[in-house]
């Protein structure tokens, strides 16, 4: 094709197609504030590289498929964990097994509720017995280690009936941000979250049945061995006796008693564990939220972005942080308390390992409870922790922003990654981030002195078989 001049001459029009382009266009990206305006009004440099057309900015980072709340939410991923807390009496929530979250509800009229409240009250009235054995027959380590321990469950289960009124709002209000999310974000893992889930509840349950198996195997050598001592024959009625002295000291034992005493110290082994599963299944989840925004965001490193999309960015990632301070008010206790005793256990198991073991069972369940203490407590640390490294991880995409399209929106940006504090808490005494980790560890060793230094260790004779009718550790 060909086009006459002013001047006659004949100019060809990819020539002058490239002449045109060729002109500098000082304009570039100013008052971009939408898709549509940007569609309209700007003009793109098509000799530069690293520019983005607006029309092309979906294939840059293509988004997921259509969002199924019954398959790709949080309420999705959370429905057989939540069953599995409820078979033993925590989160009563109502609809969990319906597609989405809007159909989520807490009511007191509920059959879970009353099942809660049994429980609770067995709970209960272990922890009492353990006070009313404090003050008859002293205190030591292992009486308080014992009270510690159930009294861990009754706050434990306050805190999650607490979260099962909040979690129905909590659970829409995330399943409203994932749907939104959808259509810009793309799924970085090809493993679903719900799988994610299902496997490390799996391998935390094991571990901790396995623990739990350990503890009662080896309570029971010891039950053998003391009716061997005793000349007696009723092996089970030992074991309950020894395992469980502030009830059966107070109370005339009965074998109905002794499996009702034990179901609720198996109700308050799970709870025990689960607090700390339910933190890390939590930040898992909060964690991948940012992990998409960030994939979305180095997609485009390099490149200049409108104006708009910033904005859009920004917003993104500020409901994130409101997002993730929500869920902080709602359990920033839990993560206190799951904190708090995990440094508690690790302290008093430390204390005890100074004491001679007897046997190599209880040798093996020892190292095994001790080990699994420490990655449960490390794993929450870390878990919690990656919420606030992916939250920091934005800053360097923005800082390598180019100057033409570096403006109001990547500044505010900016800001706000640089000093917005987004982590869970816990009650906002501290922040759980990686430098927790060694912070921890150092607390442990500190305390740990000081027990040593001010609890006289009992090095018992273990030539003495009546030591086979004591309980070892109260907390099993």
């Amino acid at each position: 094709m060909e086009i006459n001049g002013n001047n006659g001459n004949t100019i060809d029009a990819p020539y002058l197609r490239l002449k045109t382009a060729e002109k500098p266009r000082r304009s570039f990206m100013i008052n971009v504030q939408s898709p549509k305006t940007n569609l309209r009004h700007s003009r793109f440099d098509p000799m530069k590289t690293d520019v983005v057309v607006p029309e092309m900015l979906a294939s840059v980072v293509p988004p997921s498929d259509t969002f199924n709340p019954s398959t790709d939410s949080l309420h999705a991923a959370m429905r057989p964990i939540i069953v599995l807390a409820q078979c033993f009496s925590m989160l009563p929530v109502c609809g969990i097994n319906k597609p989405d979250a809007s159909y989520l509800r807490f009511t007191w009229r509920n059959p879970k509720i009353l099942y809660t409240a049994i429980a609770f009250l067995g709970v209960l009235l272990m922890s009492i017995a353990n006070v009313w054995r404090l003050l008859t027959s002293g205190i030591n380590s292992t009486k308080m280690t014992t009270f510690v321990f159930y009294a861990t469950a009754l706050v434990t289960a306050i805190m999650f009936i607490r979260l099962a009124m909040q979690w129905p709002c909590l659970a829409r209000t995330w399943e409203k941000l994932e749907r939104e999310f959808t259509s810009r974000h793309r799924r970085i893992s090809k493993t679903t979250l719900a799988t994610r889930f299902k496997i490390v509840t799996t391998v935390v349950m094991l571990l901790a049945l396995v623990e739990h198996g350990a503890a009662m195997l080896s309570a029971y050598i010891s039950a053998l061995e003391c009716a061997k001592y005793r000349g007696e024959t009723d092996i089970i009625g030992i074991y309950f006796q020894s395992q469980f002295p502030q009830v059966f000291t107070k109370l005339p034992y009965s074998l109905w008693k002794g499996i009702l005493v034990e179901t609720i110290n198996i109700l308050s082994t799970f709870s025990w564990n689960f607090v700390d599963l339910f933190l890390i299944l939590i930040s898992i989840a909060l964690a991948d939220q940012f992990r998409q925004l960030n994939s979305r965001l180095f997609a485009i490193r390099g490149k200049a972005m409108p104006e708009w999309w910033w904005a859009e960015a920004r917003n993104d990632y500020n409901h994130l942080a409101t997002l993730t301070r929500r869920v902080d008010n709602h359990i920033s206790s839990i993560v206190l308390l799951s904190f708090a005793t995990d440094l508690y256990f690790i302290c008093i198991q430390l204390l005890f390992s100074f004491n001679p073991i007897r046997g190599a069972v209880r040798k093996i369940y020892f190292c095994f409870s001790f080990g699994f203490l420490l990655a449960r407590t490390t794993a929450v640390s870390l878990y919690a922790a990656s919420i606030h490294d992916e939250s920091r991880l934005p800053a360097p995409i923005l800082y390598s922003v180019s100057g033409s399209s570096y403006g109001h929106e990547v500044t505010r940006f900016l800001t706000q990654v640089t000093t917005d504090n987004i982590s869970l808490t816990g009650m906002k005494f501290f922040s759980v981030t990686r430098s927790l980790v060694l912070t921890v560890a150092g607390t442990i060793v500190t305390y740990e002195l000081v027990l040593v230094q001010f609890n006289s260790v009992q090095q018992v004779d273990q030539s003495n078989i009546t030591n086979a009718c004591e309980s070892y550790f109260g907390f099993t």
